[in-house]
């Protein structure tokens, strides 16, 4: 455990939904699965959880990842990549490590 090193979610997933609820286009939400933070806030919050889903609507699909940085001054990060349907990888890991 680092002292300086914490989990931050940089994904775009929670603002596309509530844009797409505003435009009342139809969309579909599937948890992926669940990845625990490995930093000091992380470790005060006793059990730091982030769920990791996926977004489908209309002809495009947004996946969340965890990426892990070994250095401890690094903070790992949650982020969000968006694909064409047609494009969408086969084999997703929702963790990997930079």
């Amino acid at each position: 455990m680092s002292w300086d090193k914490n989990t931050r979610n940089c994904s775009e997933l929670d603002k596309t939904i509530e844009l797409l609820k505003e435009l009342k286009i139809p969309y579909k939400v599937k948890v992926l699965g669940t990845v625990i933070g490995h930093g000091n806030n992380d470790d005060y919050a006793l059990s730091d959880k982030h769920e990791i889903r996926r977004l489908d609507y209309n002809d495009k699909v947004i996946l969340e990842q965890m990426r892990r940085n070994d250095d401890c001054d690094f903070d790992d990060l949650i982020i969000s990549l968006k694909f064409e349907k047609s494009k969408v990888p086969k084999k997703w890991k929702i963790e990997v490590r930079n």
